[in-house]
């Protein structure tokens, strides 16, 4: 049940990150060439973030895997 909770917090995060950026960036004042590859590092930012904190532990729990990838020493 924490994994769940911990998905649903992961996705609230990153899209709150991606809004909050695409209204910053439509604020500042630049040439549209920039204004997009601001907002392509961005995209591969949240996906990271969800590939990370949602995608792997999902498929790590469906597998019956149980790794601490931060404690590994």
């Amino acid at each position: 049940m924490a994994i769940i909770i911990q998905i649903i917090i992961a996705l609230l995060i990153a899209g709150f990150v991606f809004w909050v950026v695409r209204q910053i960036i439509g604020l500042i004042p630049m040439e549209p060439i920039f204004k997009q590859i601001i907002e392509v590092l961005i995209i591969i930012l949240v996906v990271g973030i969800v590939l990370f904190y949602v995608v792997i532990p999902l498929l790590h729990l469906l597998a019956g895997i149980s790794v601490n990838v931060t404690g590994l020493r």
